[in-house]
């Protein structure tokens, strides 16, 4: 199918041409007590990492409308996932329930663990225990954190609230 050619032809250049374009360099921000002319990291995420998950989540969007939803590319998946943590969950407002630890394991070798907190979210090193784990493809634990599939498209393991709980948060509706 020529149109699914495309698609994947135009997923992969995006991808390429975000890596050439030095994305996970640092860049000028307006950050808080940055100043423009002081290079900085814009949490741990360039703007343009941020553009290209949050495109690649609108792409899923536009193709389960034609019928046609295809995985988020997994490289692209792996730092939206990061990202999404870094900048939606810690820039919102504080978590609203019993402090929890959660794992999430991407398929494709990645794990991160996030402490969630009156203070917001936050990735934690290590191993730890956990309070309830998320598993699945890179591509539908990223598209279950921005609210475009269910729980039921990954496996979880412990406090299945808190995993509810988790992808409800912040409410981005």
């Amino acid at each position: 199918m020529i149109w699914g050619d495309g698609r994947r032809l135009a997923s992969d250049s995006l991808v390429h041409a975000a890596q050439a374009s030095g994305a996970f360099d640092e860049v000028a921000t307006f950050e808080a007590g940055s100043g423009p002319d002081k290079a900085t990291r814009w949490g741990a995420f360039t703007p343009l990492q941020w553009a290209w998950a949050e495109a690649a989540v609108h792409a899923f969007d536009a193709q389960l409308a034609t019928g046609t939803p295809q995985p988020v590319p997994a490289v692209v998946a792996l730092d939206g996932i990061a990202e999404f943590i870094g900048i939606s969950h810690g820039t919102a407002s504080p978590w609203p329930h019993e402090p929890a630890r959660i794992g999430l394991h991407a398929a494709e070798g990645e794990s991160w663990l996030v402490d969630v907190t009156k203070s917001g979210s936050h990735l934690i090193d290590g191993q730890h225990e956990t309070d309830a784990d998320l598993h699945g493809s890179a591509s539908n634990l990223l598209l279950a954190l921005h609210g475009r599939l269910p729980l039921d498209n990954l496996r979880s393991e412990g406090d299945r609230a808190t995993l509810e709980n988790l992808v409800n948060w912040p409410d981005l509706s």
